[in-house]
């Protein structure tokens, strides 16, 4: 790949994380509302299900965070790579 197909791809990913970011986090509000509106019920199965809700907004949360550090590390690799210079003058000799 040279450099500019690196960049796009790059970038690619970076919007395509973003995306993921973006569901995780509105799907794990939701989970959150679902959390307290079954909470409210004095309902043994309810009371289970609120639960399972509590744990799926958790890991959405976690989804979402892990997809932000992935941009935030992607966009650094993408700086790095439109900030090297052409040849590839960074590289080691070969013997």
């Amino acid at each position: 790949m040279n450099p500019e197909e690196l960049s796009a791809t790059c970038q690619y990913i970076i919007s395509e994380l973003g995306r993921i970011e973006t569901v995780a986090g509105t799907l794990a509000m939701i989970e959150r509302e679902h959390y307290d509106a079954l909470n409210r019920f004095d309902d043994r199965a309810l009371l289970d299900l609120a639960t399972e809700e509590q744990s799926a907004a958790r890991q959405l949360s976690m989804v979402k965070h892990v997809c932000g550090e992935l941009a935030r590390r992607m966009a650094d690799i993408q700086s790095a790579l439109e900030r090297r210079p052409e040849g590839g003058e960074d590289r080691a000799p070969a013997h």
